[in-house]
């Protein structure tokens, strides 16, 4: 009996011993593989993102050779796109480098920074040149005029502006100043070459104030009135006091100086604007 008892007794320490020895070799075997199993999967996490990111790189950029071209889609204008309200543009012309025009402003109330973006195309219908320039006068009261002159970077080739299609874009804002009348215009003589278009003048102050930063501007036309030409100057000195003057000269290059038959000017500075007896710019007829 006795012998019995210690028998079973044995047993259940073997299978105690034997469960001990099971979960050793286990957490051995554990021990041993984890590193193996880690590498395994951060390895399959690299891949992993190595391809998504490779997926999306892929059609992050176009590239063509030098001698190739993508031409622009064909797109609708979105819907109320040719609805929203922006000044006139009333005449424009391209030229070897640069794109002359007059702006309207067509409100009911003075606009300010008038800015215009020029987009060039060649006869492909490919975009050859761009450009952008303000106004020639910082605000355009209603019914107002001002000239342009974008610079387009480069000239283009000699037939290039006959085959070329350009479209203008204009972003401007509401001005919240509306300047009082108290520059006064005086224009002088005019001279011309073959090359050269030259007029002098004087802004005279009537107003209570300094007139600071005096800008005069000129949008210079031929019989048809097309825009030759336009040209803005600082009076010389540009801050004016109450009831004095200051001169200006408008003076600049051109081939089509012989056309120029009549000039719109016009004066403002940082606190007024030209007195115009309510017509927004003096057209004077060329001698």
């Amino acid at each position: 009996m006795a012998n019995d008892a210690w028998n079973a007794q044995d047993y259940e320490i073997f299978r105690y011993q034997s469960y001990r020895s099971r979960i050793r070799f286990s957490m051995q075997n554990c021990v041993m593989y984890s590193p193996l199993i880690m590498l395994i999967f951060y390895c399959t996490l690299v891949g992993a993102l190595g391809l998504i990111f490779s997926m999306n790189s892929t059609y992050a950029q176009i590239e063509i050779t030098i001698d190739e071209n993508i031409p622009a889609p064909i797109f609708n204008g979105t819907i109320g796109e040719d609805d929203e309200p922006k000044p006139d543009i009333l005449y424009s012309e391209l030229k070897s480098d640069t794109i002359v025009g007059e702006v309207l402003n067509n409100f009911t109330y003075p606009i300010e920074l008038v800015r215009i973006t020029a987009s060039v195309y060649d006869k492909n219908g490919l975009l050859a040149a761009t450009g952008d320039t303000y106004t020639n006068d910082y605000q355009i009261k209603p019914g107002g005029r001002s000239g342009f002159d974008i610079y387009l970077g480069e000239e283009l080739p000699a037939k290039s502006p006959a085959n070329s299609k350009y479209n203008l874009t204009t972003s401007f804002e509401e001005s919240e100043d509306d300047k009082p009348e108290a520059l006064l215009l005086s224009v002088g003589r005019n001279s011309k070459d073959s090359t050269n278009f030259k007029v002098v003048g004087e802004i005279i102050n009537q107003g209570q104030h300094d007139a600071n930063s005096v800008k005069v501007s000129g949008i210079f036309y031929d019989k048809d009135h097309k825009v030759i030409d336009v040209d803005y100057q600082y009076t010389n000195p540009d801050i004016i006091k109450p009831n004095k003057k200051a001169p200006f000269e408008l003076s600049f290059y051109t081939h089509d100086s012989k056309k120029i038959e009549s000039m719109a000017i016009n004066a403002q500075s940082d606190e007024y604007s030209l007195i115009t007896n309510n017509n927004q710019d003096k057209t004077k007829s060329g001698p």
